[in-house]
């Protein structure tokens, strides 16, 4: 059978797929299928981010590159690689006598084949329909992928004990598989189009962000009491702007808060915009307890992206003219004198 029919057997007949992955002649073929099919997911819904990453390494810094493209991947990949080495841990200590690791890893591959079709099918609709998801749409979606990778998991128990051939896949197997496969291949070229097309239209707004350059308008929506996502918000025209990418865990990003607020309350003329990465509630609380006005935004993965942040705390300074002035990564030390300048 072909990749995207062997793909498509595990989501129309797990447990044939699983089945055929249990036989040592078979040995390894789910794993290599498994990172095919997460190559296919990075083209279909991380190409933007990839193309700015590799982007930012040529224009800005080697490194800055390869420390986006990793966030990257950390962000796409993190949960369903756990899933794969703690199913394949659970399935290798629950087989008994006949426990076999790469009959264990090769079951597992299988069971998070889901995890990442549901990333595919979901972010090519999203992106099509060109909407954002809520939260509690977010939540049902998941509860939707684990529940169907948990149950294939729950499927692979009997393989991973018994490890018997499988049987003959007839034509009554094989088609429905065929059918699945090719749908999520047709799936993914489509979101791999949409986001060629998009890089295609926003070439200038996918140029790294470096000094010199106009910087990317947005419009974040502003954290209320609770962690409530309120009204939106963006750069101001004719003033000195001081964005801070920060996130509630950072240290570094927490301990140069209060001085971000004295610049904000000391310098009417300068706006200080701080975009917090991580956790709204958090964020909030954290600002409710020391006090602190200044205008606080919710990142939304692409304006951090935009502005090259691959690491925190993350400050750019944009003069009058809506250039940006400065950039400063991992540290504001000189932050002060770099706005009093800016502004004379």
């Amino acid at each position: 059978m072909s990749l995207f029919a062997r793909i498509g057997l595990a989501i129309a007949k797990p447990r044939f797929a699983l089945a055929v992955a249990a036989d040592r002649k078979n040995a390894g073929r789910s794993g290599s299928d498994l990172i095919l099919l997460i190559v296919i997911l990075l083209a279909a819904t991380q190409l933007r981010g990839l193309v700015g990453a590799v982007w930012l390494g040529k224009v800005v810094d080697a490194m800055l590159g390869l420390r986006a493209s990793m966030q990257i991947l950390t962000r796409s990949l993190t949960v369903d690689l756990a899933f794969l080495v703690l199913g394949a841990f659970v399935l290798f200590a629950a087989a008994g006598p006949k426990r076999n690791l790469g009959r264990a890893f090769d079951l597992a591959c299988v069971a998070a084949i889901p995890l990442l079709v549901m990333e595919i099918v979901a972010t090519t609709i999203v992106r099509a329909l060109d909407t954002e998801v809520s939260m509690p749409v977010g939540w049902v979606l998941a509860a939707l992928s684990w529940g169907w990778a948990g149950s294939l998991l729950a499927l692979a128990w009997r393989p991973a004990r018994s490890g018997i051939a499988p049987p003959a896949l007839p034509d009554a197997v094989q088609r429905p598989a065929r059918i699945a496969g090719w749908t999520l291949a047709a799936i993914a070229v489509a979101g791999t189009v949409l986001q060629i097309t998009w890089i295609a239209k926003h070439v200038d707004s996918m140029r790294p962000v470096t000094v010199g350059n106009t910087a990317p308008a947005f419009a974040l929506r502003t954290i209320g009491k609770g962690g409530v996502l309120g009204e939106r918000r963006g750069i101001s025209a004719n003033k000195v702007t001081v964005i801070d990418f920060w996130a509630t865990w950072c240290g570094p990003c927490i301990k140069s808060l209060p001085k971000l607020e004295r610049m904000a309350r000391d310098k009417p003329d300068v706006e200080v915009i701080t975009v917090n990465l991580d956790d709204a509630a958090a964020a909030r609380a954290l600002f409710e307890e020391a006090g602190f006005t200044m205008t606080l935004l919710m990142d939304d993965g692409e304006v951090s992206d935009r502005y090259s942040v691959t690491s925190i705390p993350h400050t750019v300074v944009i003069g009058r003219d809506g250039m940006v002035k400065r950039v400063f990564r991992g540290g504001t030390n000189a932050l002060d004198a770099a706005v009093e300048e800016i502004r004379k």
